[in-house]
């Protein structure tokens, strides 16, 4: 009864949580925590009240991951909470001598702050603003980890990846009708920015087109997944192929691919130069790993793996051509714009990566602290632009000016390490479900892992839990087809 309560709370997050302009502003953000907290609570009575089978299947998911990606995940945390620490000076000069400084000329006199303090000071420039960070990690990692723990059936996966086609269609849908419709609002409120784009329910259209490229590939691998087209003999005669496909089963299929023409064209009318990428990106690896490593199975013949590669090909040219094609029928021309010489010469970014890459240079190992980019960055803007810059236009650059090379760079080898290891294992299986549905959590990672060299979706709080929210899933479905393949072994012996 209590992972029922848990699987149904976590499914219901998941759906909410980006309505509320993408779940920025503090209440949202402190109503996700609680509900988290909650549900986590529940979840630790559950684990009490658990049967010995239960406990077994949660043994055995426990470690899914390599030691070693364990090892940096702990040590991540430890370098966070280490930014957290007063130090004594002379410590904090040798760690991070920009930070010494800083803190240093806090207040006028010779030390400032620092010596009113008896001469210790934190790695982070903003403590506070650290400490918010680290626990909104924190609660990502919990809402990840009881994903794992209660999307844990064939069941259960159906109806989560149901729910989040349910979330994807409706921010499509709702964006698309509010800004066709000439209303331009959310949920009664006028948008003031971006009213020449679709956002749905957020307010940046790149964070609008960031969750739908995380929804996008796994729609695409159900819709493969659904039609069986894993499983579907090769040879055979054309009146055999044509009975295949004109099953009942298949053509109630056909349901589902609206679900990805809807959602790619909300990614295309978001007017997002890098979402527009990630859409043909996305493609492209799905067809790339089908046709790969992923494309054969134990034993199947080079031919019958190279037509197999063909069918799955014809149907991502077929979700791509449809989607272009309505994008191309209700008027493309606002697309084609943003891709013009006029908009891309307006681009700032660059400034901000450069001046970025400047606080990088001053806190190369242990950074500015967590969530302090906002506090730092006047420091580096060589000409004011009227607003102050909240984040860097690029995760990366930002996570490695506030963590530096140690803090950042373990959270980018964890997350591309774990990224790995979950298509290498994806690569073992075989069940069609398995394949379908994983690989389009693999490549929805992958697809806002590319977003993020341009944009700062990660630091968007639904984006940031639907990317964690991936990870998980797609250890879930990856370990369930092991987990069956032991059952069915144990059966036969």
């Amino acid at each position: 009864m209590t992972s029922t309560i848990v699987f149904w709370g976590v499914c219901l997050v998941i759906v909410l949580l980006p309505l509320p302009f993408g779940a920025v502003d503090e209440w949202a953000v402190f109503g996700f925590e609680a509900a988290t907290f909650v549900l986590f609570v529940l979840h630790l009575v559950g684990v009490g009240r658990a049967d010995e089978s239960e406990k077994r299947a949660g043994a055995a998911g426990r470690y899914f991951f390599p030691s070693w990606l364990r090892l940096l995940s702990v040590l991540a945390l430890g370098v966070a909470v280490l930014q957290l620490v007063p130090l004594p000076l002379s410590i904090l000069k040798a760690i991070s001598p920009r930070a010494a400084v800083v803190w240093s000329g806090v207040s006028p006199g010779a030390e400032g702050a620092v010596a009113a303090g008896g001469g210790w000071a934190t790695i982070s420039l903003v403590p506070n603003f650290t400490l918010y960070e680290l626990v909104r990690y924190v609660f990502y990692f919990l809402f990840g980890y009881l994903v794992f723990k209660h999307v844990s059936t064939r069941k259960h996966v159906k109806v989560f990846v149901f729910l989040l086609f349910a979330a994807g269609c409706f921010q499509s849908f709702y964006g698309l009708a509010e800004f066709f419709g000439g209303t331009q609002r959310i949920f009664g409120f006028r948008r003031e920015a971006y009213l020449d784009s679709v956002t749905g329910t957020f307010i940046n259209r790149n964070h609008f087109a960031g969750f739908l490229e995380m929804i996008f590939p796994i729609s695409v691998g159900y819709l493969l997944a659904r039609a069986n087209f894993f499983a579907m003999k090769r040879g055979g005669s054309f009146r055999k192929k044509v009975l295949w496909f004109s099953q009942e089963r298949l053509q109630q299929t056909l349901i589902f691919g609206i679900v990805p023409v809807l959602v790619g064209m909300g990614i295309f009318f978001s007017r997002s130069r890098t979402g527009i990428f990630v859409f043909f990106a996305s493609l492209f690896l799905i067809f790339v790993a089908l046709s790969g490593a992923g494309g054969r199975r134990p034993g199947r013949a080079e031919e019958g793996a190279r037509g197999a590669g063909r069918r799955h090909g014809r149907v991502i040219r077929t979700v791509m051509l449809v989607v272009v094609f309505a994008v191309i029928l209700i008027g493309i021309k606002p697309v084609i714009e943003r891709f013009s010489f006029a908009s891309l010469a307006h681009e700032v970014r660059p400034v901000y990566f450069k001046n970025t890459v400047e606080i990088i240079k001053d806190f190369p190992i242990v950074g500015t602290g967590l969530g302090t980019y906002f506090y730092a960055y006047p420091m580096y803007e060589k000409k004011y632009s009227g607003d102050l810059l909240e984040h860097a236009h690029n995760d990366y650059l930002e996570l490695l000016a506030e963590g530096g090379i140690v803090l950042g760079g373990l959270l980018i080898v964890v997350a591309f390490g774990a990224l790995g290891v979950l298509f290498v294992r994806w690569t073992r299986r075989n069940d069609h479900f398995v394949r379908g549905v994983a690989l389009g959590c693999l490549v929805g990672i992958a697809a806002i892992l590319i977003h993020s060299l341009t944009d700062f979706n990660l630091h968007i709080t639904a984006n940031a839990v639907l990317f964690v929210t991936l990870y998980a899933l797609a250890a879930r479905v990856v370990g369930m087809e092991a987990t069956m393949n032991r059952k069915n072994i144990q059966k036969k012996g």
